[in-house]
């Protein structure tokens, strides 16, 4: 099993780069309590007020600028609607799950059983930027900006997050039908002790030891994953992502299963654009990869053979040191009906590795010699 980070909580964070020396903290806005937030969110918990289509209860947060300092917990059948919002963290380095928002989920809860049926949308997301306007970036923890985690019929849209720091802006974790759509992931810190790969803006993950959010570590993958129309890319203060999407957490035993990451458009990613790991049935189609290391990555790992994948249509461009587009299978761990055409791609950075099967009746996009 690959395993990522060893902290939920606790003092992962201390160390990152501080603010700029000479710089001053800067006039902080009138806050409101993100407890305000809380409130509406209990409000749709207990059934009070409207639905929306999908039979949500709808939490409406007003137009102002919000400060949280311990995570909005989502209920089941919520639609948390930040459209109009500003949201801003400042957490303490211990005591509190380091994630703006977490979906309830039962301590013994397992599979795809917590709170489902969620949609959260708009907003603007920063866990940073409260600290750096006080000029104490060093002190901000890593972070996850949205968890869902045991969950099903998730919906994630029009979300727009700033600046995350050493972890990820959105982690769909034992996740089944979730979408992620027309969100901007805006700027990344990195983790000074770990790979850039390390960096996905919509983290795929499973519930293993210290991943686990909250519920079983019972390895449970997410199913029926889709992320479309979403812009990946630098902040302006801050450089890109590590890649769009992928995962550094497998168990040969438990593959992703239906992932779909079509029409995205991933500029300046440190890695790869867009990668999955241990997932089958995936479709990677009509993205678009500009100025990243790497383009379209999609990986085996030992002993955990894999099957159907299509990469079709995407347009790399400008890309790095890293392959542009490549299909790696582990020794023990082949591919088979794999597709690979039509995309926009020179074929001297394109390249196979290890027990491929392409789907009968196909031929792969710049053939192995």
């Amino acid at each position: 099993m690959i395993r990522r980070r060893a902290f939920i909580t606790g003092t992962a964070g201390l160390l990152a780069a501080a603010a700029p020396r000479g710089v001053s903290a800067a006039a902080l806005p009138a806050y409101v309590s993100g407890s305000a937030i809380q409130a509406l969110l209990d409000q749709a918990r207990d059934g009070k007020g409207s639905k929306d289509a999908a039979g949500r209860y709808i939490a409406k947060v007003p137009k102002a600028t919000y400060l949280l300092t311990k995570p909005l917990i989502v209920y089941r059948n919520t639609h948390l609607d930040a459209t109009d919002a500003r949201i801003v963290a400042r957490f303490p380095a211990q005591g509190v799950k380091h994630t703006m928002v977490l979906n309830s989920v039962g301590a013994s809860t397992g599979g795809y059983s917590g709170a489902g049926n969620i949609a959260i949308t708009g907003g603007s997301w920063d866990p940073v930027w409260d600290f750096v306007q006080r000029g104490k970036l060093n002190e901000a923890p890593a972070m996850n900006g949205i968890t869902m985690i045991h969950s099903s019929d998730v919906l994630i849209q029009g979300v727009t997050m700033w600046n995350v720091k050493w972890w990820h802006g959105i982690e769909l974790n034992a996740v089944r039908r979730g979408t992620v759509r027309d969100c901007a992931l805006k700027g990344w810190i990195a983790d000074p002790g770990q790979g850039l790969w390390h960096g996905e803006a919509v983290q795929l993950d499973l519930p293993v030891g210290g991943n686990t959010w909250g519920g079983a570590s019972d390895f449970t993958p997410c199913r029926d994953i889709l992320l479309t129309g979403n812009v990946c890319d630098t902040s302006g203060s801050q450089g890109g992502w590590g890649q769009l999407t992928g995962s550094h957490t497998a168990d040969p035993a438990h593959p992703h299963v239906g992932v779909r990451i079509e029409n995205n458009t991933v500029l300046n990613a440190r890695w790869d654009g867009i990668a999955t790991l241990n997932a089958q049935n995936v479709r990677i189609a009509g993205n678009t990869v500009d100025g990243c290391e790497g383009g379209v990555y999609v990986k085996s790992v030992a002993g955990g053979p894999l099957s159907t994948v299509e990469i079709t249509g995407n347009t790399v461009t400008n890309c790095g040191s890293r392959n542009w587009l490549s299909v790696r299978a582990d020794a023990t761990g082949p591919i088979s009906d794999v597709m690979v055409t039509g995309n926009t791609v020179p074929c001297s950075r394109v390249n196979y590795y290890g027990p491929i099967t392409p789907r009968a009746g196909t031929t792969l996009d710049c053939p192995p010699a």
